[in-house]
């Protein structure tokens, strides 16, 4: 049994110290929110949970975030870290504490989150745009500069900025399992162009810059870390193709919406779609 709660004792943010060392296998400390940082979140209008096993007593995620406010004076409430201990991963933790979060900053009267993600990591995209029904129209290269942890070491930090419209009919239907993309193959069937696909075992081919479908689709790669250990130089091939490709077709108003993959042939791939904010946030989708 996983239980999420707000942190409030000085016991709880060390340890949430330790959730967030563990969740990004930081070599050290240097990389995590320490503990008086995310003490003074909690007290000045932010927002620090946890996830809690209640079998084994212990904390195994944590998110953090605060109340900010965009250049023309619109709130928003910002969500700077969501991560999991790494035995208690793909559990559906992470997905308890974004539930949580919504209806605690639904409750501070904001109907919008944001964050970044790495758009070339397979399972963010997944859980990102298909099981919380975030959207992404903004690509930014090495938004933290290096980063020292061992998920994002020589990767750069490039990062897509998530908005997540909380009272939306698409989140809502998202979260309650809806909406959910067909298959790449599917897709392709009903007009979607590949602009960006493996050429060979696991390199990234020529990002096709040209297209004019309004439904494009972009693979990501299955395993970065399963990249990592067949060539060192296959990641950085990854990063700048997919760079590529986002800048040109976000820049020319497609939006990021939904993640669909062929599990069988481990192949996945992110759906951009030449739509409006509002259409795509009424629940509109492009395979209906």
């Amino acid at each position: 049994m996983v239980q999420v709660r707000i942190l409030t004792r000085p016991e709880e943010f060390q340890e949430a110290v330790e959730v967030q060392k563990e969740a990004w296998r930081m070599p050290d400390y240097r990389e995590a929110a320490p503990a008086h940082v995310l003490r003074g979140i909690a007290d000045n209008g932010g927002l620090v949970l946890g996830a809690f096993d209640e079998e084994k007593g212990e904390m195994i995620g944590v998110s953090y975030g605060f109340i900010a406010s965009e250049p023309g004076g619109r709130m928003y409430f910002y969500s700077h870290a969501t991560g999991v201990r790494e035995g208690a991963k793909y559990r559906g933790v992470g997905f308890l504490l974004k539930k949580r979060q919504r209806e605690e900053v639904l409750r501070m009267g904001l109907d919008l989150i944001k964050w970044t993600y790495d758009p070339l990591q397979s399972l963010n995209s997944y859980f990102n745009l298909s099981k919380l029904g975030v959207v992404a129209r903004t690509y930014v290269r090495d938004y933290y500069g290096e980063i020292r942890d061992s998920i994002n070491v020589g990767l750069g930090s490039d990062r897509v900025k998530a908005e997540w419209w909380i009272k939306s009919r698409r989140v809502e239907e998202k979260l309650a399992g809806g909406l959910k993309p067909p298959s790449p193959a599917a897709l392709v069937e009903l007009g979607a162009e590949t602009v960006l696909e493996r050429a060979d075992q696991l390199g990234p081919g020529e990002p096709a810059l040209g297209s004019r479908s309004e439904v494009i689709l972009v693979e990501l790669p299955w395993s970065i870390d399963e990249l990592r250990a067949a060539d060192p130089s296959l990641p950085k091939r990854w990063r700048l193709a997919t760079r590529t490709v986002y800048e040109h077709y976000l820049g020319r108003g497609y939006v990021a919406i939904d993640y669909t993959a062929d599990r069988k042939a481990r192949r996945g791939y992110v759906v951009l779609w030449r739509k409006s904010l509002e259409n795509i946030l009424e629940g509109e989708v492009p395979w209906s």
